[in-house]
C-alpha cells in the first residue's frame, strides 16, 4: 500500500475498502491568518492591508482548499509520498551562488568576435589559477563617487567634448601604472579617453614611462555594489609566445550564458517591475543595501540574454588552459551550481508521469499530470491514459461553532504591521541540500560551491514550519503595541518594529484574526480507502497530545498552529454498505474501528522502512522528523529567522529587517553553518555583522 501503483477505479464499491464520513473538530492554538485577498487595500508604497476572510455570519470563514491542502501535505509526509508540487519547468533549471571575491580576481576579460572569444589580458601574463602575472587585466575607468555614486563631479573621466563613454565603445586611452592604496596589486587607471582613432597624435605620442597609449573597449556594469568607483576598459595584450588569446564559440558556451542570464533576471524580476512601475531607472543607485544598488546591465537588458557579436565578458579558463570553461557578466558573479534540484530529487519522489506511479497522497488526494513536466494532450494521446485522477476524499464546507466574540480580533483600521516574510532561497545548498539520499543534514564548514547542487548529493526533504512550542501565554496579546526590541526575549518576532518604514511594500498589515480556542467542525467524506489509507487520515486527524498541524498565513511568524480530532465516524467496508443498502429495515451497522486501522497504517511503515535495529513506528526517520515539527521543540530556544547581531548576541530583531545579513556573516571561514535535521535539531547560532 506504501507503493506506487495504479488507482481503484471509482465505478462501484470495491471489496476490502471502506467508504464513509468522518466528522472532524478543529481548534485553533495559535492566531489564524485567513486574509480576505480578494479586498485588501494597497497604499502608495505598495504596502497591503488585508481583512479577516468572514462568512455572511460575520465569524471566520475557513476555505475547505486551504484545510485540504493542508492534510495533504501532512498525508504525503507520513506516507513517504512523492511531492505533489514540485513542478519540473520551475526546478529543472540550475541554480547560482555568488562567488568569491578572489575567485573573481581570476576571471579574464574578454570579447566575442567572429565567432570566437578573444582574451584581453593588457599587459599581463596569465598564471596557472587564472589570476594576472602583472597588473590587473583590465583598465580603470575612473566613474562614480560619493554617496550616491555621482557621475558629474571631478573623479569621472570623460571624453573631450564633456560625454560620458558607453559600453561597447571602442576607445583609445591613456593609463598610467598605479599601484592600489590598501591591497598589494597594481593596476592601469585612464587619465584620458578618446573615441577610437580621434586621439591627438601628440597625446599618443607623449605616453612614456609608467603611462601607456592603449587600444580597447569600455566595459560599463552600472553602480552594482556598495564599493565600486571604478568601470572597466578591456584591452588587447602585447603579442607573445605560447599563448592562445583566442577560442571558438560553442553551442555550450551559449547555452550556459543563456541559463546564467536567465537566473540573474529571475530572480531580479520583481524588483525590476517595482522599479518599472516607479519609472526609475534601473541603473539608478539609491543606497547601499539589496535591491536599491544599480543594477547591473545584464539583468534588465534583453539583448545580452544571448552571446552574441561584439559581447564583452569574464571567462574562465579550464585546468589547463585549452578551452573557457565558463563565461560570466560581471567580475564577481553568479556562479551555477553543476546540478538542478530537480536532478538531485530521488526518483521515487518526483511527481508521477503516470498513472501506474501514483503513490498514497497521490491516489488519496488526487492527481494531474502537469508537474512531472510531460505535455498532458501529447501524453493522453500516446499512451492513452488519463492525465488526472480524482481523489478518493471530499471535504465539507468548515463551520465555526464558537461565538462570534470568541473567534475574532479586530484591530484598527490601520491594521497591525507583521514582520517581514523572506521568500524562499533554494540556493541556499547549506538549508536545502542534503548529505545523503536519506536527507541528512550537510556538515558545517562547508564552501557555498562543496555544499550546492552536485552529483553527490540530494534534497533535504519536505519544507515544513515547526510548532513555536516555547511562546509564553501573553505572547499574541496587545500586538497594537510594539514590544520587539525589549532588551529580553522572547520577543515579538511576527510584528515590524516601530520606524518610519513601518508599512511599505515589503511587508503586510492585518485587521483581524482568529483568536487562539475558536473551534470549527467539518466532514471528510471518503470512497474505497483501504486501511492502510484510511489509517494514515485518521493517524493525522489524531495526533497525540500537544502536536499541531500549521494552517494559514504566517506560520514562520507562529501563527498557524490548530489542534485536530476526530468527533465521529460513520465509516463501513463495501460488504456491511452492501448489507445496509439490501435491508428495508434500519439496522445497527458495525463500526469501521479506528484503533485498528492506525494500527495497520504503522505496521505497514514498520514493514517498509524498519532497519538498523529501528525500534517503534515513532522512530522511524520521517516519522519521527514530522513529529518534532507538529510538536516543536522542548529546549526552550525561540523559533525565528537566523540573526546576526553587532555583537554576535542574542538579541532582538532587526528593526530594518535584514535578515540577509546572517547569511552574509555565515560565508566566513569560522562560520559556515548548515541547517540541522529537523527531529534533533539544536538551533543555529546567532553571528556577529560583518
Amino acid at each position: 500500500d506504501l507503493g506506487d501503483h495504479v488507482p481503484v477505479t471509482q465505478d462501484r464499491f470495491h471489496q476490502g475498502r471502506i467508504t464513509g464520513r468522518i466528522r472532524v473538530g478543529m481548534e485553533a492554538v495559535t492566531p489564524l491568518l485567513v486574509p480576505d485577498t480578494g479586498n485588501c487595500i494597497q497604499n502608495a508604497h505598495g504596502h497591503k492591508t488585508y481583512d479577516l476572510l468572514k462568512g455572511k455570519d460575520g465569524k471566520p470563514l475557513i476555505p475547505s482548499s486551504g484545510l485540504r491542502g493542508m492534510i495533504r501535505s501532512a498525508y504525503e509526509a507520513v506516507t513517504n509520498s512523492r511531492l505533489g508540487r514540485f513542478p519540473k519547468k520551475e526546478h529543472r533549471n540550475r541554480l547560482a551562488y555568488r562567488m568569491n571575491v578572489r575567485d573573481g580576481l581570476k576571471l579574464i576579460p574578454a570579447r566575442v568576435e567572429n565567432g570566437s572569444i578573444h582574451l584581453l589580458t593588457g599587459e599581463s601574463g596569465i598564471r596557472h589559477n587564472g589570476s594576472p602575472n602583472g597588473p590587473q587585466y583590465a583598465a580603470w575607468l575612473p566613474r562614480y563617487s560619493g554617496r550616491n555614486k555621482a557621475v558629474n563631479t571631478g573623479y569621472t573621466v570623460r571624453y573631450p567634448d564633456g560625454s560620458l563613454p558607453l559600453h561597447g565603445d571602442e576607445v583609445d586611452c591613456i593609463v598610467e601604472l598605479t599601484p592600489h592604496q590598501q591591497r598589494r596589486f597594481e593596476y592601469w587607471k585612464v587619465i584620458d579617453i578618446y573615441k577610437a582613432g580621434t586621439m591627438p597624435p601628440m597625446q599618443s605620442h607623449g605616453a612614456q614611462g609608467h603611462r601607456r597609449h592603449i587600444r580597447g573597449w569600455v566595459c560599463i556594469t552600472n553602480a552594482n555594489i556598495k564599493n565600486k568607483h571604478d568601470e572597466r576598459v578591456f584591452f588587447s595584450p602585447p603579442s607573445g609566445p605560447g599563448l592562445k588569446k583566442s577560442f571558438p564559440v560553442t553551442d555550450h558556451h551559449r547555452e550556459k550564458w543563456r541559463e546564467l542570464i536567465k537566473n540573474y533576471q529571475d530572480i531580479h524580476e520583481d524588483e525590476l517591475k517595482k522599479r518599472y512601475v516607479s519609472q526609475e531607472p534601473y541603473d539608478l543607485y539609491k543606497s547601499h543595501k539589496p535591491g536599491e544598488t544599480a543594477f547591473s546591465r545584464h539583468v534588465y537588458t534583453s539583448a545580452d540574454k544571448e552571446l552574441h557579436e561584439k559581447t564583452l565578458c569574464y571567462v574562465r579558463l579550464t585546468e589547463d588552459q585549452t578551452d573557457v570553461d565558463a563565461l560570466f557578466p560581471v567580475m564577481i558573479a553568479r556562479e551555477l551550481y553543476s546540478d538542478s534540484p530537480w536532478d538531485r530529487l530521488h526518483s521515487s519522489l518526483k511527481p508521477a508521469s503516470s498513472i501506474s506511479e501514483l503513490s498514497p497522497a497521490d491516489r488519496v488526494f488526487g492527481w494531474v499530470l502537469g508537474d512531472s513536466g510531460k505535455p498532458a494532450k501529447t501524453f493522453q494521446e500516446k499512451t492513452g491514459e488519463s492525465n488526472a485522477v480524482r481523489g478518493l476524499l471530499r471535504f465539507g464546507p468548515v463551520k465555526c461553532i464558537s461565538p462570534l466574540d470568541a473567534a475574532i480580533k479586530g484591530f484598527p483600521v490601520e491594521g497591525i504591521p507583521l514582520a517581514i516574510l523572506a521568500a524562499p532561497k533554494p540556493q541556499q545548498g547549506r538549508f536545502y541540500v542534503a548529505e545523503t539520499r536519506e536527507g541528512e543534514a550537510q556538515s558545517k564548514d562547508l564552501t557555498k560551491q562543496d555544499a550546492g547542487y552536485s552529483s553527490n548529493k540530494w534534497l533535504r526533504g519536505r519544507k515544513v514550519y515547526p510548532h513555536h512550542n516555547s511562546l509564553p501565554k501573553n505572547h499574541w496579546e496587545n500586538p497594537e503595541v510594539d514590544r520587539t526590541q525589549q532588551s529580553v526575549g522572547p520577543w515579538q518576532e511576527y510584528r515590524r518594529p516601530d520606524s518610519e518604514k513601518l508599512r511599505n511594500d515589503q511587508n503586510r498589515s492585518i485587521r483581524g484574526w482568529v483568536k487562539p480556542g475558536c473551534r470549527f467542525v467539518f466532514d471528510i467524506h471518503v470512497t474505497n480507502l483501504s486501511e492502510m489509507e484510511l489509517g494514515a487520515l485518521l493517524f493525522l486527524l489524531n495526533l497525540p497530545e500537544d502536536h499541531f498541524h500549521r494552517f494559514g498565513g504566517g506560520k514562520p511568524l507562529g501563527f498557524g498552529s490548530v489542534r485536530l480530532q476526530v468527533m465521529d465516524c460513520d465509516l463501513l467496508t463495501t460488504d456491511d454498505l452492501k448489507t445496509k443498502y439490501s435491508s428495508w429495515t434500519p439496522e445497527s451497522n458495525p463500526v469501521v474501528a479506528m484503533e485498528d486501522v492506525v494500527a495497520k497504517f504503522e505496521e505497514a511503515v514498520l514493514r517498509a522502512y524498519s532497519q538498523n535495529n529501528v525500534q517503534g513506528f515513532e522512530n522511524i526517520s520521517f516519522i519521527k522528523a514530522f513529529l518534532r515539527c507538529c510538536k516543536g521543540y522542548d529546549d526552550g530556544l525561540p523559533i525565528h529567522y537566523p540573526r546576526a547581531t553587532e555583537n554576535g548576541q542574542p538579541g532582538p530583531p532587526d528593526p530594518e529587517g535584514e535578515s540577509f545579513k546572517w547569511f552574509v556573516a555565515n560565508e566566513q571561514d569560522t562560520a559556515r553553518y548548515a541547517l540541522g535535521d529537523l527531529e534533533n535539531d539544536e538551533g543555529l547560532p546567532t553571528l556577529a555583522k560583518t
